[in-house]
């Protein structure tokens, strides 16, 4: 098969910057943070309660929509954000015609908010047998349904798939989707991911000693730990071609990525990163770019001690003395961690940043680690312009799961492949 051009044409987000791409893009460039009380779990109960929680999501459709109400949240955050994708992109799928089209959707704790709740419902403890009625709710936990609403609720008959690959899954789809599209399986994918506010998910990161009690300072010397988020988002992902013949505006090209997994550890990265060098260079690599074309780096950045101490020391393995050239932000310490949805939503913003060439912040860095293997130019707290043609986006999860995406500025038609 020849290689087709992969773009992106539609992007949507349900995030704690707000429910609607406008809203998002604006609060990124401003600086604006996502990240403030806890409120959806009992604050009494942990001594660190800060979180980064969807807001405008109420004024949304699907917040309204009642055969989404059995479903756990990051359902209605899919639909939501696909919804406002496929509007964006300005591309109907018309029910009644067969298409090639496929739903790849990235998570982490999936529809665990489904087993909470019903937990809660039936006043469930340890010691207590399975309730006969708890099968009801829980027909609803399966993180398939994720991808599958999609693929129903919007017409899509190309293949259906939830991945479950921690805080890297976003990247993970979009990878995936690419090289589907670039090997002609399919015209159109819905690539992204979501992840619902569980306290499963905060309590682990609170037992984990890995949240921050105030904010979240990616790659500074005085970082204290993470902000657990939630939210979704969702990219058209569309065969160039197929792109070009409906008329679509372009926002950003994919053009190179990587997987891996270094399996160092349950919960710890790598302390060299090891399996980060090789995910950026092999990306550049299919990209065919060299570490000197990339003109900023979209970092993973969570804001813990052992995270940017080991994305600092890949990158400077990657890029050596060109790192000082090349600005790294990270937008969680705006959005906070949102699990699967993190990577998707750096995604967006990657396209974005190129669509207006502007790089987007990182908030309340002050002085970059000094125990880094190279100073990093970190973008402070307010967007700046600058010339982008290509971005790198890292993404690090659990397990040693790794995903290195490529975003380029698109380039002129190369004409039929």
């Amino acid at each position: 098969m020849s290689q087709r051009r992969v773009v992106i044409t539609g992007m949507g987000v349900v995030s704690p910057l707000g429910s609607s791409l406008a809203e998002f893009w604006e609060s990124i460039v401003s600086g604006a943070s996502g990240i403030g009380d806890l409120s959806k779990l009992d604050a009494a109960l942990y001594p660190r309660p800060r979180s980064a929680e969807v807001r405008g999501y109420d004024s949304v459709d699907e917040h309204n929509d009642e055969s989404l109400k059995p479903f756990g949240q990051a359902v209605g955050y899919t639909i939501a954000a696909t919804r406002m994708a496929l509007d964006n992109a300005r591309l109907d799928i018309d029910p009644d015609t067969p298409n090639d089209y496929a739903v790849m959707v990235g998570t982490t704790m999936g529809n665990q908010d489904v087993v909470e709740r019903t937990i809660d419902l039936y006043g469930l403890t340890e010691e207590d047998d399975t309730h006969p009625e708890m099968g009801t709710q829980l027909q609803f936990f399966s993180p398939a349904l994720l991808s599958s609403e999609v693929a129903k609720r919007f017409s899509c008959y190309g293949q259906s798939a939830t991945l479950v690959n921690a805080c890297a899954a976003g990247n993970y789809t979009v990878g995936l989707a690419f090289d589907r599209i670039r090997s002609g399986r399919n015209k159109v994918i819905l690539a992204g991911g979501a992840d619902p506010f569980s306290r499963t998910c905060y309590t682990i990161f609170h037992r984990l000693s890995a949240s921050s009690a105030d904010v979240c300072r990616p790659f500074d010397k005085d970082r204290t730990g993470m902000i657990v988020g939630e939210g979704a988002a969702m990219l058209v992902l569309e065969d160039y071609e197929h792109a070009v013949e409906r008329g679509a505006h372009i926002y950003a090209e994919v053009t190179g990525y990587a997987l891996n997994c270094d399996a160092y550890h349950a919960t710890a990265p790598h302390p060299e990163g090891r399996g980060a060098i090789q995910a950026m260079q092999r990306a550049l690599d299919m990209a065919g770019l060299t570490p000197g074309d990339i003109q900023y780096i979209c970092a993973h950045g969570t804001g813990t001690q052992a995270n940017d101490s080991s994305e600092a020391e890949a990158m400077f393995r990657v890029f050596d003395k060109a790192l000082a050239n090349v600005p790294v932000s990270s937008i969680k310490s705006m959005l906070g961690h949102c699990m699967g949805a993190a990577s998707a939503l750096e995604a967006v913003s990657c396209a974005l940043a190129l669509e207006h060439q502007k790089l987007p912040p990182t908030l309340n860095t002050e002085a970059v680690d000094p125990d880094f293997p190279f100073p990093l130019d970190v973008v402070p707290n307010r967007s700046r312009p600058a010339k982008l043609s290509h971005i790198m986006s890292n993404a690090f999860a659990f397990g040693g799961n790794v995903s290195c995406v490529i975003f380029s500025k698109p380039s002129q038609p190369l004409g039929v492949h």
